[in-house]
């Protein structure tokens, strides 16, 4: 829907979303709900002038009917942008909230340092909080380059005591240590460019860490941030039906002034698709990924990701993925199924399954999430 008010255009259009998990198994630890209901609401407003500069609003609202950490507010995007030229270049400047994605693998983006995960929202981690920042952007046949100036920090968000996917305690979120070796403004800037078929970036972050260190005390469980710099590289090289992808990062965490400690995390694989296959007008697109992340405390520190998506091409946009992560460390193996398909034009549903194959009792991570076997429905409805 548009609206004109002098020399702005305001649009809005927005999703609302009812969801429900059905727990295959009875909770693991004490104060742990079971099946749960839920409604998001993601609207979104944007203002344009006659010069084309433009104003983004994009809150999002989430009511759980069971964990009150899982029931929150966020602003995803509230952000100004404006653009010209300089030379033979192009530039844009983004002032506000925003969301930035970077990387190409399926499976995990190391790469992506940028917004901080909102974990209570799903547990695979792809749903990000905003993130106050300064973000400018010059680009050119030379190529683009982005620079953010980072002036607030977002902590993660962690399930409550009655929610799912948690640990034994419960993750504090109101308990939060930051090491402050100097003012907490993070920096970050990635080149990207194209040679060919190869698609690369180059990334550099400077700042506090997304990956909270978690840490045992006498109260329970504390999330610790260190400051950190992170070099990264996301490749994607394009040869026909076949995307061949990797990310790598080297790390250098900085505990306190007298504790560095470097780490490297990589995902290297790819994916192929397969067109019209038995003559229709279906498409099937296998990956496979490899994991490894050599600070070693992690559920991705040595795995393999094997899927497989069906997209039916059908005018209800209906796919079908079936992921498998294998931990070469242990024994253990959890299959993802999910099922989407527009009902109508407002209307789409998402039918998701997780399930444990194989359990590994010395897997101390996944230990505590063994009895979080689930199926979820996702209703939603877009305007």
């Amino acid at each position: 829907m548009t609206e004109e008010h002098q020399d702005w255009s305001v649009e809005h259009w927005g999703k609302v979303t009812f969801g429900t998990r059905i727990f295959l198994d009875d909770p693991a630890h004490t104060g742990q709900k079971g099946n749960n209901f839920s409604l998001t609401f993601e609207p979104t407003i944007y203002s344009e002038s006659a010069e084309g500069n433009s104003f983004t609003f994009t809150p999002f609202i989430m009511i759980d009917s069971v964990d009150s950490e899982r029931t929150h507010v966020d602003i995803r995007e509230a952000y100004y942008l404006t653009f010209g030229s300089l030379g033979e270049s192009e530039w844009e400047l983004r002032i506000g909230i925003d969301q930035v994605f970077w990387g190409t693998a399926e499976s995990h983006n190391p790469v992506n340092v940028i917004n901080q995960t909102d974990y209570v929202v799903h547990p695979n981690g792809e749903s990000k909080l905003g993130q106050p920042m300064v973000h400018g952007t010059l680009a050119g046949d030379w190529g683009m380059l982005d620079a953010f100036v980072l002036p607030y920090y977002r902590p993660r968000t962690f399930p409550g005591i009655k929610g799912r996917f948690r640990s034994k305690p419960p993750v504090q979120n109101y308990r939060k240590q930051i090491y402050r070796g100097r003012n907490n403004i993070d920096l970050a800037a990635r080149y990207s460019n194209s040679i060919g078929a190869l698609d690369f970036g180059v990334s550099y972050f400077d700042g506090t860490s997304r990956d909270p260190r978690l840490e045992r005390n006498n109260t329970g469980v504390i999330q610790n941030y260190d400051l950190i710099k992170q070099v990264g590289l996301d490749l994607q090289l394009t040869l026909g039906a076949f995307l061949g992808k990797a990310e790598w990062i080297t790390r250098e965490q900085i505990t306190d002034e007298n504790t560095r400690s470097r780490s490297h995390v990589s995902v290297l694989g790819g994916e192929y698709a397969f067109y019209g296959i038995f003559e229709s007008e279906a498409d099937l697109t296998l990956f496979a990924e490899w994991n490894h992340d050599t600070g070693g405390n992690s559920l991705l520190q040595d795995d393999l990701f094997f899927a497989a998506r069906y997209s039916f091409n059908d005018i209800l946009d209906t796919d079908i993925t079936v992921a498998l992560i294998d931990d070469r460390d242990f024994d253990t193996k959890t299959l993802n199924i999910e099922f989407n398909r527009r009902l109508s034009d407002s209307f789409s549903l998402t039918v998701e399954a997780f399930k444990f194959l194989e359990e590994d009792q010395g897997d101390v991570l996944s230990q505590q999430i063994v009895n979080d076997e689930y199926v979820a429905l996702d209703l939603s409805f877009s305007y």
